[in-house]
């Protein structure tokens, strides 16, 4: 169902924060909270909805690794890599040679 609520602004800002840091939309944390003060307990695990995000971590590129472009296809990223990685292995190689 869809209706209008009118929030604090701080009290807006807090949870939009605080629903971008949890992966979760705005409105999954005003559900929670309704439902919490009505004693209903969790929503039900196998709502859509309701599934958690999962957080990856971020993995640092290298500052000499040049950057891929953007609109490449999976292949090109893919050869890319691995052409990216057959560079790394040699370089490797080479110094430990």
């Amino acid at each position: 169902m869809r209706t209008t609520l009118v929030i604090d602004d701080d009290l807006y800002r807090r949870v939009k924060a605080k629903a971008a840091m949890e992966g979760r939309k705005v409105t999954e944390l005003v559900e929670d909270g309704l439902r919490a003060v009505l004693g209903l307990g969790p929503a039900r695990s196998d709502d859509p909805g309701t599934r958690s995000r999962v957080q990856l971590p971020l993995i640092p590129a290298r500052p000499d690794a040049p950057a891929l472009m953007a609109g490449m296809s999976p292949e090109e990223i893919h050869q890319r890599l691995a052409q990216l990685q057959l560079e790394d292995d040699r370089t490797h190689a080479a110094s430990s040679d």
